[in-house]
């Protein structure tokens, strides 16, 4: 059976309104995440914290570097999810910065040997020449990332035929694609069909729940999305990587997560 993963912030107490965000305990989740059942850790990177920058008060620092070598001894980080970084524009120039300060850093210490880049949202290229400029972008960050064994997989809003031919267009051939059931259910996909047309070019799989057309995450199995499907789909074409739950979780989130977890690991059983 695949690995299953478990985004950052999903074992720890809600902070407000916001369901993603980077845990103060952060390591505190490593030892959780080995109790409940699950395979690793997936990391991410919160620019939405007031006056923390995620990758110069983490990363930067060998004192904690320390800290997340030990805590990847209980679960291994699998991936890491980048967050909000533009790659268009007049940020982009900055955000390739970033990627190529944080790359030689976090290379060693994912299991997975992925990146979920998202472009999404404001983050996603709307036009022709945003298109060219996230394209250009995207090259220099992926030729860094092959230099240290790493895959970026871009998370997007396209349309699976868009999106196999846009990850086509690169050169370099460690791009491919981070696939969100959940997400591309509330866009109207067909998830079946979009894995199966998408294939190989499927580096990772973030798990969540949406009703079609609605932004409203949910607990697995209870919204839209067609999981014995999308896992069937998966199997066909040969996936054998991991699956991270990107979910709904509630004011009881550890029992949202081992509910979320047997879900996941019963359906992919009855297969």
């Amino acid at each position: 059976m695949n690995q299953i993963s478990i985004m950052q912030g999903r074992l720890s107490a809600p902070q407000g309104t916001r369901l993603q965000f980077f845990p103060e305990k952060w390591e505190a989740e490593f030892v959780v995440a080995k109790q409940l059942g699950f395979d690793a850790i997936e990391w991410f990177v919160d620019r939405d914290i007031a006056g923390f920058d995620p990758i110069e008060d983490i990363w930067a620092r060998p004192e904690i570097i320390s800290r997340i070598d030990a805590s990847a001894r209980t679960v291994p980080i699998s991936s890491v999810d980048c967050g909000r970084y533009k790659l268009f524009g007049p940020e982009a120039s900055a955000s390739i910065g970033m990627f190529k300060m944080f790359i030689p850093l976090v290379a060693p210490r994912l299991s997975t040997k992925t990146l979920s880049v998202p472009l999404l949202e404001d983050q996603a290229p709307a036009t022709p020449d945003e298109r060219a400029d996230a394209h250009k972008s995207i090259s220099m960050i992926a030729k860094v990332a092959k230099e240290h064994e790493l895959k970026i997989a871009l998370e997007t809003e396209m349309p699976a035929e868009e999106l196999a031919a846009f990850t086509d267009s690169f050169s370099e051939k460690n791009v491919g694609v981070s696939y969100d059931v959940g997400n591309c259910t509330s866009y109207g996909f067909n998830c079946v069909r979009d894995i199966k047309t998408l294939g190989a070019r499927i580096f990772e799989v973030h798990l969540k729940d949406r009703k079609v057309g609605s932004t409203q995450s949910l607990l697995l199995g209870t919204g839209d999305a067609d999981f014995k499907g999308c896992f069937a789909a998966l199997k066909a074409i040969g996936y054998t990587g991991i699956y991270t739950i990107q979910a709904w979780r509630g004011t009881d989130y550890l029992k949202d997560a081992q509910d979320q977890l047997r879900f996941v690991t019963s359906t992919i059983s009855s297969l």
